[in-house]
């Protein structure tokens, strides 16, 4: 063997390497087949995580919030609502003044004559009532009792005319007659009484305070 100069070696060439086909198909499926088998569970993993979040408690408020939710005023649970205020009763209407004291302020001054029959001469009597009590002018006995009944009565009861539409009972109390003339609370009255039936005598006992009963 002859020897050989190492400056002039030339370095060795490259062969290519030439793979079976059957080797090289081989090859690429099972790169395939694991990289499916990287994928599958890859997907499953990203499925499980978006099931998670989507899942995920309510975050916690933060102490900003919890702050403001402290400070805002809340409704007592105890409170209750306040109930409506009664309105005072009014004061009750004064009560209407009765018969005896409007009566107190009647004022009469009359003439009573009373005869006994027909032939009779009459009994004249003054009755004057001032503020509804006798004044000094009267004569009338029983003056007290005259005004009082007067006072109740008053002018109308002496200016009303007879109600021709009435029938009276046909019964004759006796011969009296009677007469009252002047003036009541400022109205001039006239009015004549007897007892020939039964609506003249209900007339003088309405004042037989100021006539006397009937045949006395």
């Amino acid at each position: 063997m002859s020897s050989t100069d190492p400056g002039t070696m030339c370095p060795p060439s490259t062969v290519p390497i030439t793979v079976p086909t059957a080797a090289a198909d081989a090859l690429t499926r099972r790169r395939r087949s694991g990289f499916a088998a990287l994928v599958l569970p890859l997907a499953a993993l990203s499925l499980t995580l978006s099931a998670c979040a989507s899942g995920d408690p309510a975050a916690e408020p933060t102490d900003q919030e919890t702050t403001v939710q402290s400070a805002t005023p809340q409704p007592s649970p105890s409170s209750a609502p306040a109930s409506p205020t009664t309105p005072p009763a009014p004061d009750s209407a004064p009560a209407p003044a009765s018969d005896s004291a409007s009566a107190s302020a009647s004022n009469a001054l009359l003439t009573i004559s009373i005869k006994q029959d027909a032939a009779a001469e009459p009994a004249q009597y003054v009755l004057e009532c001032i503020d509804g009590a006798p004044g000094p002018a009267t004569t009338l006995p029983g003056a007290d009792a005259a005004c009082a009944r007067l006072s109740e009565l008053g002018a109308q009861f002496f200016t009303a005319r007879p109600n021709k539409d009435v029938i009276c009972t046909q019964q004759y109390g006796g011969p009296q007659t009677a007469s009252i003339t002047g003036e009541i609370d400022g109205t001039s009255v006239l009015a004549a009484f007897a007892l020939t039936d039964g609506c003249e005598i209900s007339r003088w006992n309405s004042v037989r305070d100021i006539l006397g009963a009937p045949g006395t």
